[in-house]
């Protein structure tokens, strides 16, 4: 069985949808479907290529910015 050999930022991005998801986990089991579908359009929006390093880069800093905000306990729903 061969192993897919991913880049350090093709990993980077994983682990930042993975850190979305478990935090899609502390929002009220109520309102977990909108944040989890608001987490999927985020990351599926944008058509970026693979090569283009900086646009990702980016992405991913803007990311965790709105990451951040949406953790916050006082965050309770979302509208996609």
């Amino acid at each position: 069985m061969s192993q897919i050999r991913r880049s350090g930022l093709q990993n980077e991005v994983i682990k930042f949808y993975r850190k979305c998801c478990r935090a899609v986990l502390k929002k009220p089991i109520e309102t977990q479907n909108r944040f989890q579908q608001f987490v999927r359009s985020q990351f599926r929006q944008h058509d970026i290529s693979p090569r283009d390093h900086s646009v990702i880069e980016y992405m991913l800093r803007r990311g965790q910015k709105q990451l951040e905000a949406y953790e916050s306990d006082s965050v309770k729903d979302i509208n996609s």
